[in-house]
């Protein structure tokens, strides 16, 4: 196999991504690897979680995320920073796993809304 071929045999495990709405707040559940294979899929889960009107925050659980690459690091920052346009914040739940290290890696936890569990993200 040469270095640029793709590697059929590697499996990745595809991201499951959900959106529900609880009251005033659009949840949306990511569970997997969000990647650039992946992305989009959450990106147009977040979009529509902005297109409902029920005027609360929008909560992206990614408890399940077992590991998100830049592309989902960006998609987090692009939504916030809509969520501060709209006045209707991005919550983003990210328990001490591999989601949140990459978020303190990056300092982004100092610039989104951070929570251990959805619960806490839903208060």
């Amino acid at each position: 196999m040469s270095i640029g071929e793709d590697r059929q045999d590697e499996r990745v495990e595809p991201l499951r991504v959900g959106r529900e709405v609880r009251g005033d707040t659009v949840v949306v559940n990511a569970a997997g690897q969000v990647d650039s294979h992946t992305a989009d899929d959450l990106g147009e889960q977040l979009a529509g979680a902005y297109r409902e009107e029920v005027g609360g925050p929008v909560v992206v659980d990614l408890t399940g995320v077992d590991f998100l690459a830049s592309i989902g690091l960006s998609l987090l920052v692009e939504y916030h920073l809509l969520g501060v346009r709209r006045g209707r914040p991005l919550r983003v739940v990210a328990p001490a796993r591999n989601p949140l290290r990459a978020l303190r890696a990056t300092m982004l936890d100092q610039t989104l809304e951070l929570y251990r569990s959805l619960p806490e993200a839903l208060a």
